[in-house]
């Protein structure tokens, strides 16, 4: 991000370095963000040629206030350079147990989805649908222990089915596990892989600001990511949908009888499978399709919505609450539309 000099990315144990130094447990007084930049420079045979420049730490500190993650024992120093804070440590075994995890929630508070992105942008893969009349059509999956997340339409609809880097032959070899509910628009391609990703998830809240990636239809394109922000913003069993511009409901959907996510980040055809994360930087869902629309009936949705299944559901098919579904060999091809 520019605003922290792209600190986000060149040093991504800052935020974390910050909260350690200012723990109280280690005490309270002498701390300064001049020491703590002072502590920290990276030095090189019997000098310091670099130094955490102390005004970028310094906003770092005060989002972390912002976010009641940190708080402030004597501010209004100049520059802020002589500034201290205060940070608790509620339990130093979990702390150091679930430290990546920890590190990942801190920064995705402070850097925001600019983070968030660049950190999930490598898993977010596009699929390339050949239909049945010879056009092709993008999807979107990703990357989640071993195996590929995407909607079940993008297995069930294609005549033929290519994943940029998944080869036709190791595809194959895999399971497609469905959820038993067939009205629930996702699928697990178990691919068996060992990649040790990280991968964060966790349940979506009413009004949650989240972040929607995937490879719309795009005329001429079958590899262009985007990033769309939204919020959640109601539950469906409630029918109540505040306009702030994220997640916008929860709740049984009449049409597939399960919980499902309403959310006012634009979902449209191809964005279909991608993932939907919150602010924390956790997949909260997987994008699957707009709201259900009906010549007869009418517009079910007027203001853009899309609809998304929670991880949940996912979590259960990985749990063996899924059936298998077969393809005929023939039905997943080497990907030649994506740079590969």
């Amino acid at each position: 991000m520019k605003e922290f000099n792209d600190y986000d990315r060149k040093y991504p144990n800052l935020v974390m370095d910050i909260l350690d130094y200012f723990k109280i447990e280690s005490g309270i007084d002498k701390k300064s963000i001049l020491k703590f930049c002072t502590m920290h420079g990276k030095k090189n045979g019997g000098g310091v040629d670099f130094v955490y420049q102390p005004e970028i730490v310094s906003r770092i500190c005060q989002k972390l206030c912002k976010k009641n993650k940190l708080s402030a024992l004597r501010t209004g120093s100049g520059l802020g350079f002589d500034d201290n804070y205060g940070f608790i440590i509620h339990n130093k075994h979990e702390w150091e147990r679930n430290y990546n995890k920890l590190r990942h929630y801190y920064n995705s508070l402070v850097y925001g989805f600019e983070y968030i992105y660049y950190f999930y942008k490598e898993l977010v893969i596009p699929l390339v649908w050949e239909k049945g009349n010879g056009d092709y059509s993008a999807g979107t999956g990703f990357k989640f222990y071993g195996g590929i997340v995407t909607a079940r339409h993008c297995i069930e609809d294609p005549k033929h089915l290519s994943i940029k880097g998944f080869s036709a032959a190791e595809l194959r070899e895999s399971q497609i596990l469905v959820p038993n509910n067939p009205n629930l628009d996702i699928a697990f391609i178990d691919v068996g892989r060992s990649d040790d990703l990280e991968v964060f998830i966790d349940d979506g809240t009413i009004l949650q600001d989240v972040l929607v990636m995937g490879y719309p239809k795009i005329p001429a394109f079958t590899d262009f990511l985007t990033a769309e922000k939204g919020t959640i913003s109601s539950k469906a069993e409630s029918r109540l949908t505040p306009t702030k511009g994220a997640v916008a409901a929860f709740g049984d959907n009449y049409l597939s009888g399960a919980e499902l996510m309403l959310i006012t980040a634009r979902i449209r055809g191809g964005n279909s499978g991608g993932p939907v994360i919150n602010e924390d930087g956790s997949i909260i869902g997987i994008a699957c399709q707009t709201p259900y629309y009906d010549d007869e009936i009418g517009d079910y949705d007027d203001l853009g919505y899309g609809i998304a299944v929670p991880i949940k559901y996912l979590l259960e098919v990985l749990r063996g609450k899924n059936q298998t579904t077969r393809k005929n060999k023939d039905f997943f091809r080497d990907n030649t539309l994506c740079g590969e």
